[in-house]
């Protein structure tokens, strides 16, 4: 502005108030200069006009005003925050992985996100992982801003030094302890700050193992390790009691990642009926959502009503045509009946079941482990190792061949569902009610539904 004014582009300054053009001493002398100086001819505010003819000194004793008040604001705010951060609370907005509580003015643990910062603490103390690899990992796993984007390096790497998250809290070079629930440990957070300051380095790795760490050795629970020889990735029992036979069998990693790939079909399903399920639960979620619809939209408008009623009570009581006994006690009415309107609600958005977002997840799930055996074989060490890390519990070797086996939860109960179910055995029955391309389904897996209705094209 004062540039502009200076330029000879505006000769006219239109605000609410004289203190809202300073913040300090230097921007209210360069004010009053340029209005002495005519290159303002009027500063006009609600109250009153300001001319260069007139009596600069109440000018400057409002502007003093103006910068006194806003320094006493600051000391306010600033002491303010610091009772507040001596009794366990944060003054600000929650940092990542938290959520602001507006009814209790605390902070609370956000069960979506917190994990994801829990992992990039984890994954970064091993000193094996950039910031960046780290962002593209969360990423995979399902991390996004609310915009849907990757998170950014620089926020990663500004988390990873923030005491936050292991239960203090940091203003002014001062240590508080804080109220909230810590995410991290002391000790994992030190371990953090040793690899960021470079007390902690990471041995440059000449050959990445995929499986290392995921197989042990089913004769005598030893872990299974790797070696890298003419060439070639060779695993073999670490023989750490010193009394195996398996210790003497190398595997080529390739045939590794075949016995691994074999075990991934357990969790192979016909696409065709996922896909039918999924068609099926959305015409049975609409279903339900429609006859929820009009209880709700009622129950809605009851809430209108009451909000209605509460503020022509409000006027009443505020023009005293209403004594205050009864003002209280109809507002108590008023607050009850909303309690109960609302419990109301939320029972019968409980039984409409899971939304389609949710079931949209659930069968992502499914097409994963779909997927997951001949996209195993495909693609490169570092992904098979995100794919182990999200599906492979545990496995254990034993003659070259997969002994025990477990998979991650969801994937174990994909995985026991019956190797042979297919369309034709997941229909329990026909109903004689329906017509003939008309199925009740009754046996699918419970992961996607208890009871899905399907109604077949022509085409099916």
């Amino acid at each position: 502005m004062i540039a502009m004014i200076s330029a000879g582009k505006a000769d006219a300054i239109l605000c609410w108030k004289i203190d809202r053009l300073t913040r300090n001493p230097v921007d209210g002398g360069q004010i009053q200069w340029l209005l002495q100086t005519d290159k303002i001819k009027c500063i006009r505010t609600f109250e009153k006009s300001y001319f260069p003819s007139d009596n600069v000194l109440l000018m400057s004793i409002e502007q003093a005003m103006a910068n006194q008040y806003i320094r006493d604001l600051s000391t306010n705010v600033k002491r303010g925050n610091r009772a507040k951060m001596e009794h366990g609370g944060w003054p600000s907005r929650a940092p990542f992985g938290y959520v602001n509580d507006r009814g209790t003015r605390t902070i609370k643990v956000d069960k979506r996100v917190s994990p994801y910062v829990v992992k990039a603490f984890e994954l970064y103390a091993t000193g094996g992982y950039s910031v960046k690899q780290i962002s593209n990992i969360l990423y995979q796993e399902g991390l996004r801003t609310s915009s849907g984007d990757k998170v950014c390096k620089n926020q990663i790497h500004r988390n990873l030094s923030h005491k936050f998250y292991m239960g203090f809290m940091e203003r002014d070079g001062k240590i508080y302890e804080g109220k909230h629930t810590p995410l991290i440990s002391k000790d994992l957070f030190d371990k953090v700050q040793d690899v960021l300051n470079g007390k902690l380095h990471a041995k440059v790795k000449k050959h990445f193992y995929s499986a290392r760490g995921f197989l042990t050795c089913a004769s005598c629970g030893c872990a299974l390790t790797c070696d890298t020889k003419k060439g070639f990735k060779y695993y073999y029992c670490t023989n750490g009691k010193g009394n195996c036979e398996e210790h003497k069998k190398y595997m080529r990693s390739e045939y590794i990642d075949g016995l691994i790939s074999q075990k991934f079909l357990d969790l192979k399903i016909d696409e065709e009926m996922i896909a039918i399920s999924g068609e099926a639960y959305k015409v049975k979620y609409n279903q339900e959502a429609d006859r929820t619809r009009l209880p709700l939209e009622n129950l809605s408008n009851e809430l209108n009503l009451l909000l209605e009623r509460e503020l022509t009570l409000t006027d009443g009581y505020s023009s005293k045509l209403i004594r205050e006994e009864v003002y209280k006690l109809k507002l108590q009415e008023i607050e009850n009946k909303r309690v109960e309107i609302k419990k109301q609600m939320k029972d019968i958005r409980a039984k409409t079941g899971p939304t389609v977002a949710t079931f949209e997840q659930v069968k992502n799930v499914f097409l994963d482990g779909n997927k997951a055996s001949a996209r195993y074989l495909v693609v490169d060490d570092a992904e098979k190792r995100h794919m182990l890390e999200k599906l492979l519990s545990n496995a254990s070797i034993k003659n070259k061949t997969v002994a025990q086996y477990q998979f991650k939860s969801p994937y174990q109960k994909l995985a026991n569902m019956p190797k042979n179910a297919n369309i034709k055995l997941l229909c329990a029955h026909q109903d004689s009610n329906l017509g003939p391309h008309q199925y009740q389904w009754c046996a699918l897996p419970t992961e996607l539904c208890a009871r899905l209705v399907f109604i077949a094209s022509d085409k099916r």
